[in-house]
């Protein structure tokens, strides 16, 4: 089995490093969406900050194999007034 990392980050700090154990690259997938999924759910309230996500997938010697973006804003409709 191949050993990666995962790694939620925003624009200046790494939050979080999962390791993670697959035998190919459609496991890593699957572990990288479910990874957001979990992220998204345990944090909802938090997505709407005003702060974009950005969750890397790395190997062992610290190459990035897949990057996920994850941002949320609002609409005209739904900004609230100040």
């Amino acid at each position: 089995m191949a050993h990666y990392n995962i790694e939620l980050r925003t624009a200046g700090q790494v939050w979080e490093t999962v390791p993670v154990e697959t035998d190919d690259i459609t496991g890593l997938r699957i572990e990288l969406a479910k990874f957001v999924g979990e992220l998204l759910k345990d944090h909802a309230d938090k997505i709407w900050a005003d702060e974009e996500w950005r969750v890397d997938v790395t190997d062992e010697e610290g190459l990035i194999l897949y990057v996920m973006h994850l941002s949320a804003t609002d609409s005209a409709d739904t900004v609230p007034l100040r």
